[in-house]
């Protein structure tokens, strides 16, 4: 069972430059555009991820055309830049929050960014958009300790709720990797679901804490996007990877 799922960061509005991006996770508000456009007049359609967990374990098989979007990190251009263009399309999406840094910048980055505060992550919630957890503040939980990473997983759920006045169901990993031990402390902390991006099983009933994503990078066409949104991308991936070409963006 497979849903494309397609990741992305930063939007910017012009074209990113090494300045503005040295960690090469932005794309400009046209190229995310042009990514939807093609989408869109190929006649796919978009789905929320908050049910998805559910139609995993009730292999529930999406339908044809399906994908779903995700924003990592909860900057503010996904408010301000991402949500106009969603609109546009009639495309939903879900943005994967680092509550500890709401409305501030993101500590964990060289290049600081405004991040969403508490009433913009309301206005997303209103406006269809799902909110997921994504630690408390971008740790790297396969790295720290047990203790630090049981805290950071339960207090983004916590924070979160205190929000948006409801429960937050998802969680994705910080820089997308997991440990069988970080998945169970996401499963204790009362997550249905979490998101690891391109090293994880194809197959997304395998593990419901390992859900397979594929990654948006700078420069990538609409082709590109495409590709990323077909249920063999995975199998095309990997076999990249296994010949040493990469196979990631």
């Amino acid at each position: 069972m497979y849903l494309p799922i397609l990741t992305y960061h930063r939007l910017l509005a012009a074209d990113p430059d090494h300045a503005a991006d040295p960690k090469r996770i932005a794309v400009s508000q046209a190229q995310f555009r042009s990514h939807l456009g093609w989408l869109a007049r190929l006649g796919y359609h978009s789905v929320s991820l908050a049910d998805y967990p559910q139609q995993i374990r009730t292999r529930q098989r999406p339908a044809p055309k399906t994908f779903a979007l995700t924003f990592d990190d909860g900057y503010e251009e996904v408010l301000t830049l991402a949500l106009p263009v969603l609109k546009e399309f009639g495309y939903t999406a879900t943005v994967f929050a680092v509550p500890g840094q709401m409305g501030g910048s993101n500590a964990w980055d060289d290049a600081k960014a405004r991040l969403l505060s508490a009433d913009q992550y309301r206005r997303l919630d209103k406006a269809g958009v799902t909110i997921g957890g994504h630690t408390s503040s971008h740790v790297h939980l396969p790295q720290v300790e047990a203790s630090t990473a049981r805290r950071e997983i339960a207090d983004s759920k916590k924070r979160l709720e205190e929000v948006l006045g409801h429960p937050v169901s998802i969680f994705a990993y910080p820089y997308g990797e997991s440990t069988p031990d970080v998945e169970a402390l996401v499963r204790e902390a009362g997550f249905e679901a979490a998101f690891a991006t391109d090293r994880a099983p194809r197959d997304h009933s395998e593990n419901l804490f390992r859900i397979r994503r594929a990654v948006v990078f700078p420069g990538n066409t609409a082709w590109n996007i495409l590709w990323k949104a077909q249920g063999w991308y995975p199998a095309y991936q990997d076999f990249k990877r296994r010949r040493g070409e990469g196979g990631t963006r």
